[in-house]
């Protein structure tokens, strides 16, 4: 039997104050989904087994001493396997200019980088930063100031012992020539009904925005944000008793013809077919697991 944890963060007055570091404890078999995706989500896993599931990539093995990256409006949720101690970083952005350097240059290194949602292992001193971390929360240390400089000091250690490539690699969802205005599209592309509401958060006409986007993500707008929507389409419909209806009032597909439509443009078969093709893939990953 599966248990079922709904992650939120403790503050909910506003995106930056439900920011911060929560430690968790679990047995196995328990499911936690991130209720609240306006936030990124990095998950150290100081024990335990687990596997996550992040938009189409599903089952990726987490053990301890390993930690993954949901970006933010992403499909996440991690089941664990055994029982599990863990720490689970939640941040709205980067907090300095020179993280957003950083993340910019990563690009520039590597723009050709192949996305794979794989986890890192731990490198010294990670183990030394929770360990002090969870010793002010047993010391009732817990303010926004404390989350604030672990939140800057998490990603001084992570650039100086990992390699740019492994940054960039595990990053690669936030990471462009442009951080903030990659933000604002990942921020915002789900929320929109037309493109032109992206264009004008931006401050640009549309051709403007158009070309911009096109040197920031590689292609168009509209090809794009197919891409994604396709991406929470399959995670949607793996999610178990989910229907077909649910499916289509959640991304607005405003007829059953519409929806099989995209899904033949898309994945080249029916919403049936894709179901069938999706849980024949999570049976294969299940064997390869065993």
């Amino acid at each position: 039997m599966t248990n079922s944890l709904y992650f939120e963060e403790q503050q909910p007055s506003s995106q930056e104050g439900q920011a911060g570091f929560r430690y968790v404890e679990t047995e196995a078999n328990t499911q936690i989904t991130f209720q609240n995706n306006e936030l990124h989500h990095l998950v150290f896993m100081l024990t335990g087994n687990a596997n996550a599931n992040c938009n189409e990539f599903r089952n990726q093995a987490i053990g301890g001493k390993e930690f993954v990256f949901f970006p933010k409006l992403s499909n996440s949720a991690i089941l664990t396997t055994a029982s599990c101690r863990m720490i689970i970083f939640s941040f709205f952005s980067l907090k300095s200019s020179c993280e957003k350097h950083a993340f910019q240059s990563y690009w520039r290194m590597f723009p050709n980088i192949s996305y794979k949602f794989e986890p890192l292992h731990f490198q010294s001193p990670l183990d030394e930063f929770f360990d002090l971390l969870l010793l002010y929360f047993n010391k009732g240390v817990n303010c926004a100031y404390l989350h604030e400089i672990k939140h800057q000091e998490l990603f001084l250690l992570l650039h100086t012992q990992y390699s740019k490539e492994s940054l960039a690699r595990f990053f690669f969802p936030i990471i462009g020539k442009s951080f903030d205005f990659r933000s604002m599209v990942m921020d915002n592309y789900l929320k929109i009904t037309h493109i032109d509401e992206l264009a004008r958060m931006a401050g640009m006409g549309r051709t403007n925005f158009d070309n911009k986007f096109k040197d920031e993500f590689g292609t168009s707008p509209h090809q794009w944000i197919l891409k994604q929507k396709a991406k929470h389409v399959k995670h949607s419909l793996a999610e178990p008793g989910a229907t077909f209806s649910d499916v289509m009032r959640k991304y607005r597909f405003n007829s059953a013809t519409h929806f099989t439509r995209f899904c033949k443009q898309q994945f080249g078969c029916t919403p049936t077919e894709l179901t069938r093709q999706i849980r024949r893939e999570e049976m294969e990953m299940m064997k390869e697991n065993l």
